[in-house]
């Protein structure tokens, strides 16, 4: 268990990373304003808390040996970060002071054709404001592989490239596009460059070398640095936010599919799924996201929950928003 407060900068910094460059995250006085108005976080900024985790291994440490740093074990078991998932009970804020809490979840095992058994484990972190009450909640879903994932055939990779999904033109609001089976594609990033991969390693605290270190990566067998998982999901939740708002989100989540690599061009595909009263009051609408690159491989693939009333969950900034 660890305590730790939602900076504004902190905020900015984040959201820059992720490709979310609303001109509410440069606004001053935004940054600095606390309370029930502050600024509102990213929909997965919530990863950004391990800077604060006093015995998270994925920083450099001072009396702790750096896994960068660490001869290979050929013996030792791989594993990978597949699924994320967050439930907010309200939106995370600037000026907000959080506990985070850690506890096992659900194990499960499963065989597969490329990597042997793999065993499944869930972590779940519970994020409680200063009163005690409950503000999100995070399941972390890990998977530790028999053996290294054997490439896929030339045949499969050829499949999955002529599966993409035809373009969707965006029109109309949020409100008019508020039926089921209403779609449309964001462009997230084009030509991924190394130095976002870095920008997000320092925003959400997470330097594993995969990311940052071509000797290790390729030591271990694959091409080089590759990005972060969650900063291609981060990427993702802006085809959201973008739409809907930040205070909107109540709930996303998804799959980690695929690498992605820099130079790499990413495209969102939304569709709305699902539209129904909420319990508290207001329309919930139930969203399908996946994330393709420039070949059409999914890189991610997952679903959110939003309030779409305006009146209930204005956006931080409605018309103020550029891209570099």
């Amino acid at each position: 268990m660890f305590g730790f407060v939602v900076h504004g900068s902190h905020l900015m910094e984040f959201a820059r990373a992720v490709g979310d460059f609303d001109l509410v995250f440069e606004d001053v006085g935004r940054l600095a304003a606390t309370g029930p108005d502050a600024l509102v976080a990213p929909p997965t900024f919530l990863m950004a808390a391990d800077h604060f985790d006093p015995t998270y291994v994925r920083r450099p440490r001072p009396g702790t040996s750096w896994l960068g740093s660490r001869p290979r074990d050929s013996a030792q078991q791989s594993g990978f970060h597949m699924e994320q998932h967050f439930t907010f009970r309200r939106p995370v804020r600037a000026g907000d002071v959080l506990t985070a809490a850690s506890r096992p979840g659900a194990t499960w095992e499963k065989s597969g054709r490329r990597a042997g058994t793999m065993t499944f484990g869930e972590t779940l972190t519970d994020y409680r404001d200063c009163d005690g009450e409950l503000v999100a909640t995070a399941r972390w879903v890990s998977a530790m592989v028999e053996r290294k994932p054997d490439a896929p055939s030339p045949a499969a990779a050829a499949d999955r490239s002529s599966s993409r999904p035809a373009p969707v033109v965006e029109h109309g609001s949020a409100a008019q596009d508020l039926t089921v089976g209403s779609a449309w594609t964001v462009v997230l990033v084009e030509d991924l460059t190394r130095a976002q991969i870095v920008m997000y390693a320092g925003a959400s605290g997470d330097f594993h070398p995969l990311h940052s270190d071509d000797v290790y990566a390729r030591d271990r067998g694959h091409a080089g640095v590759f990005a972060h998982g969650m900063l291609t999901m981060g990427m993702t939740g802006r085809a959201v936010t973008d739409r809907f708002g930040h205070a909107s989100v109540r709930s996303f989540g998804g799959r980690i599919v695929s690498q992605v690599w820099p130079g790499d061009t990413l495209t969102a595909r939304v569709e709305i799924t699902a539209v129904r009263a909420g319990d508290d009051g207001g329309t919930l609408a139930d969203i399908a996201l996946t994330t393709t690159n420039q070949q059409g491989v999914a890189v991610f693939s997952g679903a959110a929950e939003v309030l779409v009333d305006e009146s209930e969950c204005p956006r931080q900034d409605s018309n103020l928003r550029h891209r570099l």
